[in-house]
C-alpha cells in the first residue's frame, strides 16, 4: 500500500465502519429475528462454521495489523536503533550483568521507599544499605489499644509489602534481545526445526478437525431460497469484519505504541549503561594519569 492509499484509508476508515454499521442496522428492517427451530446437531454445525469464519477473519486482521505496525517508519527506526545500540556496547557487554544488578538494587530501594512513604515510614528505619531488612519490632501495646491498633496493623502490613516486593528485574537478555526469555539466558528462541514441528502440529490438528466436520456433515441446495437468511448471513459477516478491523487497529497501535515503547526503553537503558562504562573508563584514566605524575 503506497503512502497516498494508506493516508486515504486512515482518513476514511472510521466513516467506512459507520456506513457498514448503518447498512447492517437498516437491513434488520427486512427480517424478523425468531427461533430457528433447528436441531441441536444443526445448531452445533452452524455454530462451528460461524466460529471458524469469525476466528479466521479476526486472526487475518490481527496479523495484518501486526505487519502494518512493523512496517511503520517509527517502529522500524526504533528497532534499527536498538540493534545499533547493542552493537555499540558489545565491546564491554560482559559488564552488563553487573550493571543490571546495580540498577535492580537501586530500583528495589526506590520502590520500597515509595511503599513505606505511603504510610509515613522511613526506609532507613526498616532496611540496611545493602537492602537487607532490619529487625522488625511489633508494638504489642499499640495492638492492644483500640485507638492505635489500626495504625499498627497498617505499619506491619506496609513493611511486609515492602519486604516481599519483587520489581521486574533488568537483565542482559531482556535488554539486548527480543527473542530470549529473561529467566532463561541460554534460550535463544525456537530453531527452524522446532518452528516447523509446532506449525505442522497445528496444521494436522486443524485439518483433522475440518475433515471430521466435512465428513460427518453434508450439504444440499436450499429448496426455498430466503432473502432473510441471506441478510442474516450478511449481518454476521459484517459483524465479524467490523470486529476484525478493530483487532487490526488494536494490533497496529500495540506494535507502534506499547511494543515500540518497550524497545525505546531498552535503548534508553543501554545508553545509560554506555555512559556508565565511559565514566568508569574516564575515572580510570584520570587515576592512572595522577599515578604517573606522582
Amino acid at each position: 500500500m503506497n503512502e497516498k492509499a494508506k493516508d486515504f484509508f486512515q482518513r476514511t476508515i472510521g466513516y467506512i465502519i459507520v456506513v457498514f454499521v448503518a447498512i447492517s442496522y437498516i437491513a434488520t428492517a427486512f427480517i424478523q429475528i425468531e427461533e430457528t427451530g433447528k436441531s441441536v446437531a444443526r445448531i452445533l454445525a452452524d455454530g462451528i462454521f460461524s466460529f471458524l469464519l469469525g476466528f479466521c477473519i479476526n486472526r487475518s486482521f490481527d496479523l495484518q495489523g501486526v505487519m502494518n505496525g512493523e512496517r511503520d517508519e517509527r517502529f522500524r527506526a526504533s528497532f534499527a536503533l536498538h540493534g545499533e545500540t547493542v552493537v555499540k556496547i558489545s565491546p564491554y557487554i560482559d559488564k552488563l550483568d553487573e550493571w543490571c544488578a546495580i540498577k535492580n538494587k537501586e530500583n528495589l530501594k526506590v520502590q520500597r521507599t515509595r511503599v513505606l512513604a505511603s504510610e509515613g515510614l522511613a526506609y532507613n528505619n526498616y532496611f540496611n544499605e545493602d537492602g537487607s531488612a532490619k529487625e522488625f519490632q511489633i508494638d504489642e501495646k499499640k495492638l492492644q489499644n483500640k485507638y492505635l491498633r489500626k495504625s499498627e496493623k497498617k505499619r506491619i502490613k506496609c513493611f511486609d509489602k515492602a519486604l516481599h516486593l519483587k520489581p521486574t528485574p533488568l537483565s542482559t537478555g531482556e535488554l539486548t534481545s527480543e527473542c530470549t526469555k529473561p529467566q532463561d539466558p541460554y534460550n535463544f528462541g525456537r530453531t527452524k526445526e522446532q518452528y516447523e514441528k509446532q506449525s505442522s502440529a497445528f496444521d494436522i490438528i486443524s485439518k483433522v478437525a475440518i475433515a471430521i466436520i466435512f465428513g460427518y456433515y453434508g450439504v444440499s441446495l436450499v429448496q426455498n431460497f430466503s432473502y432473510a437468511s441471506l441478510i442474516w448471513k450478511f449481518l454476521q459477516v459484517t459483524l465479524f469484519i467490523l470486529i476484525g478491523i478493530i483487532n487490526m487497529y488494536s494490533s497496529y497501535f500495540f506494535i507502534t505504541g506499547e511494543y515500540r515503547g518497550r524497545i525505546v526503553k531498552k535503548i534508553s537503558h543501554l545508553e545509560m549503561f554506555d555512559s556508565y562504562i565511559k565514566n568508569l573508563q574516564s575515572e580510570e584514566q584520570n587515576k592512572n594519569q595522577r599515578g604517573t605524575k606522582q
